[in-house]
């Protein structure tokens, strides 16, 4: 049994070389007395009848070397490629704990803005009631018999004329001596 063991190991380790010679060969006895030239210690090891024996099994153990080498080459490929994923995972999980921390400043800073907005708000509102309303006390709702509207942003001055109303423009901002100038220039 041990002398199987061996022989089937001899023809594992060489197996490339017997391999290709078979498949280089049309019989086996023609592969046989070519493999005793590659390799001169097989007839030692290996006597014909073995040979043949082994030649199917030597081809099936080869394709499930060979699958397992593949396997290994994927195995070893995949590793490779988990490594730099990993080292990706940590270089984003660092650029992602700086984010949070840019986050968390700005949302301070952005707290800060809001409260110093709203006091401002209450400044301003606290401003407007002290003023006094300007629009009412110096702007007249008539000026020489003319009525004065404000129009959008706009003021200007009317009159019923010979059963016609009659406009002037006076601007933006209420001037009464500009009114008078222009009821003056109006009448002629």
């Amino acid at each position: 049994m041990k002398n199987n063991i061996s022989t089937f190991n001899f023809m594992i380790e060489n197996r490339k070389v017997i391999i290709e010679t078979v498949n280089e060969n049309v019989s086996i006895p023609k592969a046989w007395d070519q493999l005793k030239e590659k390799l001169p210690e097989a007839e030692k090891v290996v006597k014909f009848n073995t040979f043949k024996g082994y030649v199917k099994t030597l081809n099936i153990v080869n394709d499930i070397i060979n699958e397992k080498d593949k396997i290994l080459k994927t195995n070893e490929k995949l590793r490779k490629e988990i490594g730099i994923i990993r080292q990706e995972k940590i270089e984003l999980e660092i650029k992602l704990g700086k984010v949070r921390q840019d986050y968390k400043e700005i949302s301070v800073q952005l707290s800060t803005i809001k409260e110093k907005h709203k006091k401002l708000e209450v400044d301003l509102n606290q401003v407007r009631q002290n003023l006094p309303d300007q629009k009412s006390s110096t702007v007249p709702k008539q000026v020489d018999g003319w009525g004065v509207q404000q129009k959008g942003n706009y003021y200007r001055i009317f009159k019923k004329i010979r059963g016609k109303v009659k406009w002037i423009h006076i601007g933006r901002k209420w001037n009464h001596d500009l009114a008078q100038k222009k009821i003056i220039d109006f009448k002629g």
